[in-house]
């Protein structure tokens, strides 16, 4: 069974890197995706991650911010569908 990635949202690259270090020196072997931009997230239906460090002073936080909400508005699209 193939698991989604974790979307990751760090203040910058290094803040990622750690984040993914400690996060396979505790055995987790998950695919971790740095989120750089909104771009990484185009096409998403659904979404899960983490945020970390000073994400919220990256120069692209609004944008990502704005995509993520989106993304969370389709899935509960998805689950309001499913609900009649």
């Amino acid at each position: 069974m193939k698991i989604d990635p974790f979307y990751i949202v760090a203040g910058n690259r290094d803040q990622f890197d750690n984040f993914v270090i400690r996060k396979r020196m505790l055995g987790f072997s998950y695919d971790f995706r740095y989120v750089w931009n909104a771009d990484v997230l185009r096409g998403l239906t659904k979404i899960r991650g983490f945020y970390v460090g000073d994400y919220e002073n990256h120069p692209e936080w609004l944008n990502i911010k704005q995509a993520i909400q989106i993304i969370k508005l389709k899935e509960k699209g998805v689950r309001d569908e499913c609900t009649v």
